[in-house]
């Protein structure tokens, strides 16, 4: 490999894509990070999610991310690094049909892997649980031309 003055032209395609996606996820990871620290808790209805840090260590965390994030900045400037657009259509699919397929093994019939289950269970529980099933795959499926798929 000969020397280049330009630090762009010293990644091949190859290595040019692992930096890219290795400083992508990190710099999703501090985004993140940052989000909580600045206090965005999540009230679910069956979770709960808090950070337990106090404001002298949320604002050192923050100052922490602000640098890495200049860092990655830097990098990707410096290597011509472009950034990619993620169609969350996909991720909303993904997750959406594993959901689905979690559910469907809720049914009172499935509980019974784990134990002898109430003859009443599946006439207080399962037409509910079919709901959200479908509600889950109505999702997986905004994506599609054909939402039957």
């Amino acid at each position: 490999m000969t020397h280049t003055s330009s630090p762009a032209a010293l990644l091949n395609a190859a290595q040019r894509a692992s930096l890219t996606i290795g400083l992508r996820s990190l710099e999703m990871h501090l985004r993140q990070a940052d989000a909580w620290l600045q206090g965005a808790e999540e009230q679910g209805i069956l979770y709960r999610r808090s950070l337990n840090l106090t404001a002298a260590q949320r604002a050192a965390g923050r100052d922490l991310i602000a640098s890495g994030l200049a860092q990655i900045a830097a990098l990707a400037a410096r290597f011509d690094l472009v950034p990619v657009t993620d169609d969350l259509t996909a991720a909303i699919a993904a997750q959406l049909s594993v959901d689905w397929a979690n559910l469907c093994d809720l049914s009172a019939e499935k509980l019974r892997r784990y134990g002898e289950v109430h003859p009443a269970l599946a006439d207080q529980f399962d037409a509910d649980l079919d709901v959200l099933a479908r509600l889950a795959l109505a999702l997986a499926a905004l994506g599609h031309d054909d939402p039957a798929r």
